[in-house]
């Protein structure tokens, strides 16, 4: 037994120690990994970058920047390149003593170290990368700005007509470019690139800012010269012509608001000689705008005479057309009071409408006289005119309003008396159905309505006769008798289907009364209240009976009543 005990204990440290030397063996080849990548870090060296420094002059501050790049170069090689060679080989040591985890630590350090390394390269190489971009960018710079240069001399001595009296102050403005750019490249062979970037940056800026102007000037110039007092031609001779035809431009003050503007205008030359161009666009603009200040008015005037012209027979026709409305109002008014009852307002103001339109003639022959002038204000006469449509256009409504009304008196007179009639006709043809039905007899209560409907026609009729009517209160008595008439003969119908159903009803039940005394009994009590003219009490009772016996029957015989009835 104790000698198993033993070969088991021989078997398990054979294990373990194979497990081992297979981790250790494992391992060793994480080792070869790191030292693997730690040769190809080492190729990361930024030498070849900061060789295309070398090309530049190595003086100031790139003499500055190439001594710095290669300080922390060589700082980044001894903090994070240098200790990972001690890392791997403490690692290996550890492994050979099976001390695993001390071993991982310093692999972990080792690859942390050329991580730092890596990314430090990358930043320093962005820097140099910085630096040779801000070389390139000035140099570019640079030509522009000698190109530009050159074209602008050869421009202003070629075009020298274009500029004027700016043409000398250009000339030196562009001139003192030229040691500017000799400041540039003593710069740059300084090795003060910095300095010599911005100092190139904002010489580009002036040059094309100086370069915006020239192409500007010469549009100022023309306008200046040629343009605006071309305008003022226009606009004097052009006032002249429309003063001629009869246009009153006083308001637009021509002649001193010219003078104004040609004074300012003088201004502008001088201006654009100093090179003082944002001033002189900003005076161009202002005399621009008063020039389509005056144009603007002008135009209202022309527009105002078309409007006029088109207004003129339009008011002429509506005022004819009150005042002839007003004179038919004022006769038929005076006719009609004699028959109908007309609100007295109403007659006042026709008399009102025949001053209010006497006045707007006479404003209207006073327009027309100040037109008559050698010189008229259109804008005002527009304004004047638009008052005088505006008024009569009321006047005219209110004047037709009350001549339909007028007209609808008669109407509603006509159709009054047509009502009536109908409603007398209608009565007698309901009495006659009443008397000629299979009622025992007319009840009570319809004799009290015709009586009633006869009563109110013949007070109706009587004021037909009487003068002036009342129209409104005509209509309304008749609307009135027109209702009852309704309520009679739906009421009259009622009672003649009731009477048919009832008789009809008590007729089939008649089948059954041998063999049902119930029915029978019903049936009388049904005939009683019959000839009592209670129809809708013996209908109740006889289709009580006559369903119990054959159910549905008394809705089917209801049915053809109501469908008789309607024909």
């Amino acid at each position: 037994m104790a000698l198993y005990i033993i070969l088991a204990i021989i078997v398990i440290a054979l294990i373990i120690v194979g497990i081992m030397f297979y981790l250790r063996s494992s391992k060793r080849q994480v080792v070869e990994k790191i030292e693997e990548r730690k040769i190809e870090v080492e190729k990361l060296t930024l030498d070849d970058r900061l060789k295309a420094l070398d090309d530049l002059t190595l003086q100031g501050e790139t003499q500055q920047e190439y001594d710095r790049l290669k300080r922390e170069s060589l700082k980044n090689t001894n903090d994070n390149l240098s200790p990972v060679e001690e890392k791997i080989h403490n690692a290996d040591e550890y492994f050979d003593k099976f001390k695993f985890t001390a071993a991982q630590t310093e692999l972990d350090d080792a690859n942390a170290l050329l991580d730092r390394y890596e990314e430090r390269h990358a930043q320093l190489g962005e820097e140099v990368e910085d630096i040779l971009a801000l070389h390139k960018e000035s140099d570019r710079l640079f030509e522009d700005s000698k190109v530009s240069y050159r074209e602008m001399k050869r421009d202003v001595l070629a075009n020298r007509h274009q500029f004027g009296e700016a043409a000398a102050p250009l000339e030196k403005e562009i001139e003192s470019f030229e040691p500017e750019l000799v400041k540039y490249t003593e710069l740059r062979e300084e090795g003060n690139y910095k300095q010599a970037h911005e100092h190139i940056k904002t010489l580009n800026e002036d040059i094309n800012y100086l370069q915006k102007d020239m192409k500007e000037i010469p549009e100022l110039i023309r306008e200046a010269q040629k343009e605006l007092p071309g305008q003022f031609q226009d606009l004097k001779y052009g006032c002249r012509d429309l003063k001629v035809e009869g246009y009153d431009l006083d308001h637009v003050k021509v002649d001193s608001n010219l003078q104004s503007m040609k004074t300012e205008l003088s201004f502008v030359e001088p201006m654009i000689s100093r090179l003082e161009l944002e001033e002189a666009n900003g005076k161009l603009i202002a005399i621009n705008d008063q020039l389509d200040e005056m144009y603007d008015l002008i135009e209202h005037e022309v527009k105002s005479k078309n409007k006029v012209d088109e207004t003129k027979e339009v008011i002429t026709n509506d005022l004819f057309r009150a005042k002839d409305t007003n004179y038919t109002l004022q006769t038929e008014i005076e006719y009609v009071r004699e028959n109908y009852y007309i609100n007295e307002t109403d007659v006042q103001n026709v008399r009102q409408f025949e001053n209010e339109i006497q006045n707007l003639i006479s404003v209207y022959d006073e327009i027309l006289r100040e037109m008559a002038k050698s010189a008229v204000r259109y804008s005002e006469v527009q304004d004047n005119l638009a008052y005088i449509e505006e008024h009569v256009k009321v006047i005219n409504d209110k004047q037709e309003k009350l001549q339909n009304h007028l007209i609808q008196l008669r109407e509603d007179e006509a159709e009054a008396e047509d009502n009536l009639l109908r409603v007398q006709s209608k009565k007698e043809e309901i009495y006659r159905k009443l008397l000629a039905s299979n009622l025992t007899s007319v009840p009570e209560r319809f004799i009290i309505m015709k009586n009633e409907i006869d009563h109110e026609v013949r007070e109706i009729n009587a004021q037909f006769d009487q003068r002036p009517i009342n129209v409104k209160h005509l209509k309304d008595k008749v609307t009135k008798v027109v209702l009852h008439m309704n309520n009679f003969e739906n009421e009259a119908m009622d009672v003649l289907v009731n009477a048919v159903l009832a008789e009809k009803l008590i007729q089939y039940g008649n089948r059954y009364r041998k063999d049902d005394s119930s029915i029978d009994k019903s049936l009388n009590e049904a005939e009683r209240l019959f000839k009592n003219n209670r129809y809708k009490r013996a209908i109740e009772i006889a289709e009580q009976a006559l369903d119990s016996v054959d159910p549905g029957i008394s809705q089917r015989i209801e049915d053809e009543v109501v469908s008789q009835s309607k024909i």
